[in-house]
């Protein structure tokens, strides 16, 4: 059991350094942001590949930061059924989620996301815009990286919620307190 949590951690470890390195793509985009926004209004000029890079920052930031928000438990829950539920239920019914939804979603969606990137790629894509950006199999890479980072954060998730469910008392209080640490207290263990 403890290599099983270790491994959790290792996965956890992942996601949450891609989701903070992914937060840097936040500097960049509000600097296009910024200067497209200052360029248009007040010298009438406007650029193609600026806005196209800022679409492709913001995706790189939500792409790379979707394991880490999943990890800090800051993602949209709407908690209708789960709010109702004791301690045990609600971390079988993630560990149910992560088997049953999630696994086989990010799953799909890197296989064909890795495909519309490799096509992309073959086809030397680029914006179909006068002055917009080349290579565009670049950011359509980023679509199964983020999916596959989503993934190793649920692995690690359902991982944690087996050992809570399933490990000695011992093992169980210091996962709660891993948990803890990387979420700042907000989780559905402190609110048990």
């Amino acid at each position: 059991m403890q290599a099983l949590a270790r491994l959790g951690d290792g996965l956890a470890r992942i996601a949450i350094t891609a989701g903070r390195i992914g937060s840097w793509a936040c500097v960049p985009l509000v600097a296009f942001i910024i200067f497209d926004v200052i360029s248009r209004r007040f010298f009438g000029t406007g650029s193609t590949m600026l806005q196209e890079l800022e679409w492709h920052f913001h995706a790189l930031l939500f792409l790379l930061c979707l394991g880490y928000a999943y990890i800090r438990d800051a993602h949209v829950r709407i908690d209708l059924v789960r709010e109702h539920m004791g301690e045990r239920s609600r971390h079988l019914l993630e560990l149910v989620g992560f088997v049953a939804i999630l696994m086989p979603f990010c799953a799909i969606m890197a296989w064909y996301g890795t495909d519309m990137a490799w096509r992309s790629f073959q086809q030397g894509e680029g914006s179909p815009n006068p002055g917009g950006l080349p290579n565009w199999w670049l950011i359509k890479a980023a679509v199964p990286l983020g999916l596959l980072l989503l993934l190793v954060a649920g692995a690690a998730i359902a991982i944690r919620k087996y050992l809570l469910l399933f490990a000695p008392a011992e093992l169980r209080r210091e996962v709660i307190e891993r948990v803890h640490r990387e979420t700042g207290g907000a989780t559905d263990e402190r609110r048990s």
